[in-house]
């Protein structure tokens, strides 16, 4: 499925660790333009269906053009900027917004390469996936909806805490 919904709980983690610091946009927007490649390809009935968006390099380049899209999309849809609240503001920073979206770029070949036979993280480098097979696929599927789980409560913990006047 492209644009498996896996690959967001370890943003939602980040992102309630880290709420002010972290573009969940732009990592959510990076997953899913990686993984467009592999509905192409699956759509095609074309194998393999991870080929060179899954790889460190173009992830990694992938998370930066989708960060500068967030920030500059955020950016000039919340004009004027004194309606926008601060946890608004921080997802299209751009500080914010290119870290996590290459951090989401490096992160989705860690995730796949261990569980697919036909990533090559490394390419143009390397087509070797010393990745592949690390741990079961089960346990890279729980630990995303575990961090996934923990990352919600976490943000509706933070939104329902009581304000300070």
């Amino acid at each position: 499925m492209p644009a498996t919904p896996y690959h967001f709980g370890p943003g939602l983690l980040i992102k309630a660790a880290a709420p002010s610091q972290f573009s969940m946009a732009a990592y959510s927007l990076t997953q899913i333009v990686i993984d467009l490649e592999s509905g192409y390809y699956m759509l095609r009935r074309d194998p393999p269906i991870h080929r060179q968006l899954h790889t460190f390099l173009m992830g990694g380049l992938i998370g930066l053009l989708c960060g500068l899209v967030v920030s500059r999309l955020g950016a000039w849809l919340s004009r004027p900027r004194d309606v926008v609240g601060e946890a608004l503001a921080a997802e299209y920073r751009l500080s914010n917004a290119v870290l996590s979206g290459v951090f989401g770029g490096l992160l989705h070949p860690v995730l796949d390469g261990i569980i697919y036979a036909d990533i090559r993280p490394f390419r143009p480098f390397s087509s070797a996936n010393p990745l592949y097979g690390l741990v079961g696929a089960r346990m890279v599927y729980e630990f995303c909806v575990v961090t996934a789980l923990v990352g919600a409560a976490l943000l509706l913990a933070w939104e329902r805490r009581p304000r300070r006047l």
